[in-house]
């Protein structure tokens, strides 16, 4: 199987070793990743100019139609903005007309593909019986929380990606690698990471919460599928009482899933960031 590979923007630069342990689980499913000229998935333009990220996201998606790809992204946000392109182009006439006529002047045409994240493709097009039969390393105890990241949950009527109130696919998910998902108040809450730009000192107390929750709930990791829920995490604060409380680490899936399918031995060493 091929897919188009669309790592985003953060990954390259913030998490390597997140995007490294995503192509070796692919790589280890049997799925070729296909890089392609893409450009930016278009969701900082969103609130700015709807039509620059409608064309942004469009675009990317009508390059690996080209190709007869479906994309296949390991960030949330960038699932979240294609799929938020998609829904623009077909609702909305005039932006349609004006991203048809840029796309024509580079030959490109809008034709519907699938867009999937990591996680509905493993819960999907993979599933689950035969993720479990790849699986060779059973993991350790590890008690975890689950982020669920917002970009890929809501709105559901855009995104069409899994229950946003009861979410189930990363729990299963998780749950097949033996780790032991525990339930808490702020699976489904924001991180924080939208806010950190503008307003440091709101995400800060974002994420001191959720971490408090976190071992309260007597979680060893904080599990995420979200690049920007896991730089989020991974932010070095300059506050020594937060700096205090960094007890708890967050880790990407795909670093279980890697371990848990034998490709792995250290987690926390590969979970290094941008190592």
């Amino acid at each position: 199987m091929k897919l188009a590979y669309f790592p985003g923007c953060k990954i390259h630069f913030h998490l390597r070793s997140y995007g490294e342990a995503v192509e070796a689980v692919m790589a280890n499913l049997g799925v070729t990743l296909v890089r392609l000229p893409f450009n930016c998935c278009g969701n900082p333009a969103r609130g700015k100019n709807l039509v620059a990220s409608v064309l942004a996201a469009v675009r990317n998606i009508a390059l690996a139609r080209q190709k007869g790809l479906d994309i296949f992204t390991p960030c949330q946000c960038c699932f979240g903005q294609l799929k938020h392109g998609v829904y623009w182009y077909k609702t909305d006439p005039q932006i349609r007309e004006q991203v048809d006529l840029a796309l024509a002047e580079e030959g490109l045409v809008f034709k519907e593909t699938q867009i999937r994240h990591l996680l509905d493709f493993l819960y999907h097009d993979l599933g689950r019986e035969k993720l479990a039969r790849r699986l060779k390393a059973p993991l350790p105890t590890h008690k975890i929380v689950l982020q669920q990241g917002c970009h890929a949950l809501r709105p559901f009527s855009v995104t069409r990606f899994d229950n946003p109130f009861a979410p189930k696919m990363f729990r299963e998910l998780a749950q097949l690698t033996g780790l032991e998902v525990i339930d808490w108040s702020k699976e489904t809450e924001c991180c924080g990471d939208p806010a950190a730009e503008t307003n440091g000192g709101l995400a800060l107390r974002i994420r001191q919460d959720k971490m408090a929750h976190a071992r309260q709930a007597g979680a060893d990791y904080i599990c995420t599928a979200c690049t920007h829920c896991q730089i989020q995490y991974d932010r070095i604060s300059h506050d020594s009482e937060d700096g205090n409380k960094m007890d708890i680490r967050a880790l990407p899936f795909a670093l279980f899933l890697g371990a848990a399918l034998g490709i792995f031995n250290e987690i926390e060493n590969k979970g290094a960031r941008n190592n």
